[in-house]
């Protein structure tokens, strides 16, 4: 199917193809003399068009309403319009092969690469057929075999120029949803993931639970041994959060020394990544004055909240306890929907 970034683009392509097409086909039909044939061809051509244009109102006007399957199968529709349309109108000259470009650049721009290349084999096949159905073999072969060269070259590149740009955007939405010092996700992707996930519990009623997890004393750290010390302390928390969040739940780095999980499950699957993540830190050596500690807090969405905001809160509140009752602890409260809370320095 056609990835959501480019269903925008899409639909105004097919919009326009249809109407645009459908309005060009039917003008001729009526204006130009022996454009469409007989008094029958005529009417079907007349016809044809009215229909585009209306499914390129529909595709323009009321996308979501279009079934999904119709984007990939539009350009397949498309060349055997124009196959149908030039073989009525007996229409061999190079404009009437020209109009099967746009089923492969459509293909070539928004679809798989092996679904353009179908197509092009279908838009080649579909070309030679008519042109050779309307004159001599060899007197169309000329003009088919350059046009068919045409396609090839134009679905190559433009496929190719695709695969470099779906390259280019990946690498641009790791760069902006990842912490470049810990490689987990950044504060952007844990909304997005949140969101999701909260999604999902309010569908399901599944149980999901947040933590937040923060360095207890982390400025004395950087104080102290300085901020290279700081980012390895950050690196090996972000590592013992990863293996115990592997298997469902989803690390990230809030920013500074916060981190959060979002667990798929209830409280006690919760609190066994909690455990892990603090006998990982525990065993941490190689760093001066002593072993690092976490204060964790804990909310679930079994109190209600299935906002982000709400869980959130309730997240920070369960922190803000753990380290009023003296940190390296794993600390849990009720949620209620209220706004982020104030958590003692670090």
């Amino acid at each position: 199917m056609i990835l959501a970034r480019d269903r925008t683009a899409a639909t105004r392509a097919v919009a326009y193809f249809l109407m645009l097409g459908g309005a060009v086909v039917g003008t001729c039909a009526l204006l130009v003399p022996g454009f469409a044939g007989s008094a029958a061809g005529i009417v079907a051509t007349v016809v044809t068009a009215g229909a585009m244009i209306f499914a390129g109102a529909c595709c323009r006007l009321v996308p979501q309403r279009v079934p999904e399957p119709f984007w990939v199968a539009v350009p397949i529709l498309g060349v055997a319009i124009i196959g149908g349309l030039n073989l009525a109108t007996e229409d061999v000259s190079v404009s009437a092969h020209l109009y099967y470009l746009w089923p492969l650049i459509y293909a070539a721009t928004f679809l798989r690469k092996d679904v353009a290349y179908a197509l092009l084999a279908a838009a080649s096949g579909t070309d030679a057929a008519v042109t050779f159905t309307l004159q001599p073999v060899e007197a169309g072969l000329t003009d088919v075999v350059a046009l068919v060269t045409a396609y090839c070259v134009l679905t190559v590149v433009v496929t190719k120029l695709r695969s470099r740009e779906d390259a280019l955007v990946t690498m641009l939405e790791r760069q902006a949803t990842t912490d470049p010092l810990t490689g987990l996700p950044n504060r952007r992707a844990f909304d997005r993931d949140l969101a999701t996930a909260l999604d999902a519990a309010r569908k399901t009623a599944a149980e999901h639970c947040l933590l937040i997890v923060d360095v207890d004393h982390f400025k004395t750290i950087n104080d102290t041994w300085g901020h290279a010390t700081g980012d390895t302390v950050l690196v090996q928390v972000a590592a013992a959060l990863r293996d115990a969040a592997a298997g469902g739940a989803v690390a990230a780095r809030l920013g500074g020394d916060e981190f959060a999980v979002i667990v798929e499950g209830g409280v006690p699957v919760a609190r066994r990544i909690a455990a892990a993540v603090r006998a990982a830190v525990a065993g941490i050596t190689d760093l001066p004055d002593g072993l690092p500690t976490l204060s964790i807090g804990l909310a679930s969405t079994r109190s209600g909240a299935t906002e982000a905001e709400a869980l959130l809160a309730a997240a920070d509140r369960a922190l803000y306890d753990a380290k009023v009752r003296g940190r390296d602890r794993v600390s849990t409260v009720e949620a209620t929907p209220r706004r982020r809370s104030h958590v003692p320095n670090r």
